[in-house]
């Protein structure tokens, strides 16, 4: 069974990366890619679908991380969403682990960080 993820990040560069750490396993399965919030949060909606994870940055347009998490935990509580950010700042990572947050990664994401956060999160 594969693990499904999402990712939201609005650097190009940024999901290139993403993409190439987790296509390198074949357990992990990419569904989507969006560049800003409203456009994940409209997807999921329309289509009455998830993933196991969502790799969520923070600081987007039309719509940030933050806004995003919140309108879709009333859509899937379930979905695990590990956040991504410049800011390293422990008093936002303690606050996102306290609203429901599964990990943090700062940019730039490194493999191996990634790589144990994804083993943490889905298990394998």
């Amino acid at each position: 069974m594969a693990a499904k993820f999402l990712i939201c990040e609005d650097q190009r560069i940024r999901v290139q990366e993403i993409r190439q750490i987790l296509s390198a396993n074949p357990k992990y399965q990419v569904l989507e890619t969006f560049s800003n919030g409203r456009a994940l949060v409209d997807w999921v909606k329309q289509n009455r679908r998830t993933a196991d994870v969502l790799l969520l940055d923070i600081i987007m347009p039309v719509m940030d991380g933050y806004a995003a998490f919140f309108e879709l935990k009333e859509v899937d509580p379930n979905l695990k969403v590990i956040f991504i950010s410049v800011e390293n700042s422990p008093p936002l990572i303690k606050e996102l682990a306290k609203q429901g947050a599964a990990g943090f990664l700062t940019k730039p994401i490194q493999r191996d960080k990634l790589i144990s956060t994804l083993k943490s999160v889905v298990g394998f």
